[in-house]
């Protein structure tokens, strides 16, 4: 209706809705896939048409450039891969937590969740905040710093979860998708980190 009425809230509130919905369409099919209990997961079919609202949004709307959107899309999958992260490492320590005498019982099999759990999760709104910056935020620098800090916490929190599951957990090697959160978040680190890169990207001028 924004649209419609060539309403001034209506880019920003069409940006914001349009993250939360990517965000929301997309996190449940890891875990249904991972699990084999849907695959490929039932929600892409409301992922994939947002995504094409997503790029006719920012880019015919918002008139942004093709860069922006996708590196928007880049920070949009670390916000994305963080929760995961965080809800697995959830499940994980909840499975893990001892059930008969917590004050003798072994707490390190749920150690490992229960540290990195929270700084995930924190990561993950910080890359969320991120995502809908670049677009709407006027102080770009402020957002830049928030994705730092998104950054920094996904990847000092999630190689370690990512490793310890992969070589420490089981008794062989596996791999782990907890790997793609700190990846993801060390690629778009990288671009953040370069000032030079971060203002030629978000078309940042100050």
């Amino acid at each position: 209706m924004g649209f419609f009425g060539k309403k001034d809230w209506a880019y920003s509130v069409g940006v914001i809705a349009v993250v939360i919905t990517l965000f929301s369409s997309f996190w449940p099919n890891i875990p249904a896939m991972e699990s084999k209990a849907a695959v490929p997961g039932p929600w892409f079919l409301i992922f994939f048409p947002n995504l094409l609202v997503y790029f006719i949004l920012v880019m015919r709307k918002g008139h942004e450039r093709g860069k922006k959107a996708w590196f928007g899309l880049a920070l949009g999958m670390a916000f994305i891969l963080n929760f995961i992260n965080g809800i697995a490492a959830t499940t994980r320590m909840s499975n893990r937590l001892p059930e008969i005498n917590p004050l003798i019982d072994n707490y390190a099999p749920a150690s490992m969740y229960m540290l990195t759990m929270p700084t995930n999760m924190i990561a993950s709104i910080l890359f969320g905040i991120t995502t809908i910056g670049i677009f709407l935020a006027r102080n770009k620098e402020k957002v830049r710093i928030a994705g730092l800090a998104g950054a920094f916490l996904a990847i000092s929190a999630g190689f370690p979860l990512a490793f310890y599951s992969m070589f420490f957990e089981g008794a062989s090697f596996s791999f782990s998708m907890f790997i793609l959160g700190p990846v993801v978040s060390l690629l778009v680190g990288i671009f953040i980190l370069s000032s030079k890169m971060w203002n030629k990207l978000t078309g940042n001028t100050k």
